[in-house]
């Protein structure tokens, strides 16, 4: 699977030397001050401040606000993507059935979403009224699901449903928002609450597996 990418190259990112540096620090500034606000009601002013570059040079690299936010998001959906991926081929080499592979594969990709949750749920918010961030966060999504589910066809002859490609993305898509509900992601607060974590990813991986592993 490729490694996301926007449409549009959101910065002029340099290669070395001191200008790598000072972007480097540029991103880690937004991406903190993403994190405490929860959302990218920030100014390039703190963005300054906060990562010590100047505004100059913010404007060198980016053209406005909102490209250092794609800027973010692009490197946050490259890492959220590369870790889904290595939880599906860890989950795919460990397995031997379909019953197996279902709650290796919920938990895996439950935590990868968990640990980028913080900047994850601005990038959502964002995306409500920024098509090119809510056009990368698609792409995103429907080459993990696609992924996903090649590996849950790799025991078709397990999956009892009378379609099975259909069977395995509307389960998917049916723990994807449950999960994402539960983060926080989308317009609507999250109804996380501790110690309930464990239990959602377990609950969710034997629903999964039921509804796979039962005739129509």
């Amino acid at each position: 699977m490729n490694e996301i990418q926007l449409a549009v190259a959101p910065s002029r990112e340099p290669q070395q030397g001191r200008s790598r540096a000072s972007y480097e620090r540029l991103i880690a500034a937004a991406e903190k001050l993403l994190r405490e606000r929860g959302s990218n009601e920030f100014t390039l002013q703190e963005v300054s401040k906060v990562g010590k570059v100047s505004i100059g040079s913010i404007y060198n690299r980016f053209d406005s606000k909102d490209d250092l936010v794609r800027a973010v998001q692009s490197r946050v959906l490259i890492a959220v993507d590369r870790e889904q991926r290595e939880v599906v081929e860890a989950a795919e080499a460990r397995a031997g059935h379909l019953h197996e592979l279902v709650p290796m594969l919920i938990d895996g990709i439950a935590e990868a979403l968990r640990r980028h949750a913080d900047l994850m749920r601005p990038m959502m918010l964002q995306a409500v009224s920024d098509p090119v961030v809510s056009e990368a966060g698609k792409r995103s999504y429907e080459q993990v699901e696609a992924m996903v589910c090649a590996a849950l066809l790799t025991y078709r002859s397990e999956i009892r449903r009378a379609d099975p490609d259909r069977a395995v993305h509307a389960a998917y898509r049916i723990a994807y928002a449950a999960l994402a509900r539960d983060l926080g992601f989308g317009a609507a607060p999250g109804y996380h609450v501790a110690g309930e974590w464990q239990a959602l990813k377990e609950t969710l991986g034997d629903m999964v597996s039921a509804y796979l592993g039962s005739a129509t």
